[in-house]
């Protein structure tokens, strides 16, 4: 099952006609529209209401291990670039944002995404404010390099019935800390303009979560060991490297190929086992 939450009708109309979602008359307090495959909640904007209505719409279905979560919805932008590498990516109105990392204004609480899949998305700090925040306020308070009112709230009630892994927030920029200029037409605008690669990424990563789950037998097991000490990996690296494997056998099969180079590679540093292991990342995270 794939579950959806926006906060307002506006940026969950081009997801209802996409999907040919009907509304389900079982929930009073929340619009909810579904098929046989997902089910959007409309939460109403702010922190507290789109925890709840998060919480009210996961408990009333039953989670499975291969469910995914998408909050989706507009949000501002601090920043009109941002620097990946040796490259420069142009940040405007429109632009997909894939959070990796959401910071709670109001309680300082910071979530960190695991990123299983590859995008073609801009990555960013994204924190969720209980209130408007304007330009001035903005850059002398946060850390954020993209502003929203809902998405710590969805992730922190999300994250009691799924695993990290499962939980994604993709916003699209609206704003640059100047909201008097939107409209729910021009947020189903922008919406709309960025369906197919945003729906195309959700139907990726949906069709994994249909496939059985698979258990990795001892062979895997015994190549990650090798690699957690060749490229002198952290604990935490071993738990990420032992989850994309898992995602990269459901979806492709046989992973042997992808790992065996790699088990050649005996690091002398952790700077260079990193550098490994970003390698082995972007293989291991192709659809």
């Amino acid at each position: 099952m794939i579950f959806i939450s926006t906060a307002m009708y506006c940026e969950a109309k081009p997801f209802i006609s996409h999907y040919g979602l009907k509304k389900d008359n079982n929930f009073t307090k929340f619009q909810v529209f579904k098929n046989n495959e997902i089910v959007l909640i409309i939460t109403g904007t702010g922190l507290v209401s789109s925890a709840v209505g998060v919480t009210h719409m996961l408990t009333k279905y039953e989670v499975k291990p291969n469910d995914f979560f998408f909050n989706i919805g507009i949000c501002g932008s601090k920043i009109k670039s941002k620097k990946v590498g040796n490259k420069v990516i142009e940040v405007g109105k429109g632009s997909v944002i894939l959070a990796h990392k959401i910071i709670n204004a109001d309680s300082g609480n910071i979530f960190y995404t695991d990123m299983f899949f590859k995008h073609n998305f801009v990555e960013g700090v994204l924190e969720t404010f209980s209130k408007v925040i304007n330009s001035s306020e903005y850059f002398h308070k946060t850390e954020g390099d993209f502003i929203d009112m809902e998405a710590a709230g969805i992730f922190e009630a999300a994250s009691h019935f799924l695993y990290m892994h499962q939980i994604n927030c993709i916003k699209i920029v609206s704003d640059f800390l100047d909201t008097h200029c939107i409209s729910a037409e021009k947020v189903t605008k922008l919406i709309e303009d960025n369906m197919y690669d945003i729906v195309s990424w959700i139907d990726k990563i949906g069709q994994i979560g249909m496939q059985p789950k698979y258990i990795l037998i001892d062979e895997y097991n015994d190549y990650i060991e090798t690699l957690f000490y060749n490229l002198k990996l952290s604990e935490t690296m071993r738990n990420e490297l032992t989850h994309l494997v898992k995602h990269y056998k459901m979806r492709k099969g046989n992973i042997k190929k992808i790992l065996e180079p790699f088990l050649e590679v005996e690091c002398k540093s952790k700077n260079e086992g990193k550098r490994q292991f970003a390698k082995l990342k972007e293989k291991l995270m192709e659809f």
